[in-house]
């Protein structure tokens, strides 16, 4: 694909253990004398689901809608499309069926069986939101980002709406960390807008292309048991470009070959 895609991110979200929002992580990021908060899960409010949702959500849905959630802000979200990309899935959920499936197969939950599908997030936030524009769930292991990036920008393209991406992967649980080993809660959203004005932010400049991924690990060398413990905190070089780091090239395999180049420069 020879055609630049350009879009700026307009809102962004974070939810990580220790630094539960956008406000917080920038504040730390801010402040070279703190170190990386410990711990492996995160604390995600998903204040734009009902009581009701919220007691029934298992935790990664509530983590994903919790960065989703602070990068819409005060937008209405009704007419946004998502994208919402995962490697694992939920975790704790899918061990917990596999558990009672090897013990007593017929006492599986519904509820669980219900909430163990890749696109339960994306359900949720349509509902949470109020949505019926368009969702999609991707699950492409541990480089999720490029694709995801990529369809969302697509999306945009094509809809000329702003988009949602929404990058969460949760820690571990049980036998599958042997499989899939993830260390820590992680979630980051980005809202995409086309770049047809001045207003601030992140610019993108996307292009698909032959060739080998680079290293696209964050510059603050502190965030880096973060982006090697789970596949979502990929976005982490992305926030920080958002909070004014300079400019950077990324390049993200998407299979087969070819890659995601995308270029991004924060404009006050």
């Amino acid at each position: 694909m020879n055609t630049a895609l350009h879009a700026t991110i307009i809102g962004w979200g974070l939810c990580a253990p220790g630094l539960d929002d956008a406000a917080a992580f920038a504040d730390w990021l801010r402040d070279p004398a703190r170190a990386l908060p410990v711990g492996r899960h995160a604390n995600a409010m998903a204040a734009r689901m009902t009581p009701t949702e919220h007691r029934r959500a298992p935790h990664a849905v509530r983590l994903a809608l919790e960065a989703a959630t602070q990068a819409v802000g005060a937008r209405d979200a009704s007419a946004i499309g998502a994208v919402f990309c995962s490697a694992f899935g939920d975790m704790a959920n899918t061990d917990a069926i596999l558990g009672t499936l090897a013990q007593a197969p017929d006492q599986v939950s519904p509820t669980r069986f219900t909430h163990s599908v890749h696109n339960a997030a994306a359900g949720h936030w349509s509902m949470a939101a109020a949505s019926h524009a368009p969702m999609s769930a991707l699950a492409c292991g541990r480089e999720g980002i490029g694709p995801a990036l990529l369809a969302a920008l697509l999306d945009m393209q094509a809809s000329a709406a702003p988009q949602l991406v929404v990058l969460f992967d949760t820690a571990a649980a049980g036998a599958l960390a042997d499989v899939a080993p993830c260390s820590l809660d992680f979630a980051a959203a980005l809202l995409l807008a086309p770049a047809v004005d001045e207003r601030p932010g992140a610019r993108l400049r996307a292009q698909v292309e032959n060739g080998q991924a680079s290293d696209n690990a964050p510059r603050d060398a502190r965030l880096q048991p973060w982006y090697a413990g789970n596949p979502a905190a990929r976005a982490l070089p992305l926030l920080e470009i958002c909070l004014g780091a300079a400019a950077r090239r990324f390049t993200w395999p998407l299979g087969s070959g070819t890659l995601l180049t995308l270029h991004c420069e924060y404009r006050p």
